[in-house]
């Protein structure tokens, strides 16, 4: 009779013990779970909410351009300069140094700040003068950069240098762009054309005489 007593003292240890392990493992997965969760929800960079940025916006938008400069030379955080680059593009005309802070915005890391930038530069006077800086971001990684880019050149750039950017825009590599250019040639020209070699052909026998 001891035999099957202690077989059953055996297993019951064994039971408990693998109950131990698996309790174990399941305060384990879920210490784990809850650290995913609190490093997915932590901030990488600091916020501003909409009060904070509208005080900022009030304590900016009568300086001088040149105060207003050196406030975007210090200034850190995407969102605050996307509100700046909206004051810069009403506040001032073709400056050299408005310029440069626009060029700064164009080329940063964060899409965000490039497409704001874009988006101020269509009530920004001196709009002609940035064309060159605009058109690298016709080819830029994100959609909504490059949709910003088309819509500013095509819609506010009054230069007819602006249609042979349309123009070079029919062999983008992006099938959105290569799309919005036969869009906006058609719309600005009197021509009427639906496919890009049309449009090639017709450029080539009109650039040097066409006016806007």
């Amino acid at each position: 009779m001891l035999f099957p007593q202690a077989l059953i003292l055996s297993s019951l240890f064994f039971c408990l013990a693998l109950c131990g392990c698996v309790k174990d493992g399941a305060e384990e997965n879920k210490g784990e779970a809850f650290n995913q969760a609190k490093r997915t929800v932590e901030p990488s960079e600091p916020l501003f909410d909409p009060q904070q940025i509208e005080a900022i916006v009030r304590s900016t938008s009568n300086m001088d351009v040149d105060t207003l400069l050196k406030k975007c030379e210090s200034e850190t955080n995407n969102v605050v300069l996307a509100q700046y680059a909206t004051l810069l593009a009403k506040t001032t005309t073709r400056g050299p140094g408005v310029r440069a802070a626009f060029r700064k915005m164009l080329k940063s890391e964060d899409p965000y700040l490039r497409e704001q930038a874009l988006m101020a530069l269509e009530d920004y006077a001196g709009v002609a003068f940035m064309l060159d800086d605009m058109v690298p971001l016709l080819k830029d990684p994100s959609e909504d950069v490059r949709d910003s880019a088309m819509t500013t050149i095509a819609d506010y750039v009054e230069s007819r240098r602006k249609f042979q950017v349309l123009v070079d825009c029919l062999d983008s590599e992006f099938e959105d762009v290569r799309e919005n250019a036969i869009f906006n040639l058609g719309f600005y020209t009197d021509a009427d054309f639906s496919t890009a070699e049309e449009w090639k052909k017709w450029w080539a026998e009109n650039k040097n005489t066409f006016k806007p």
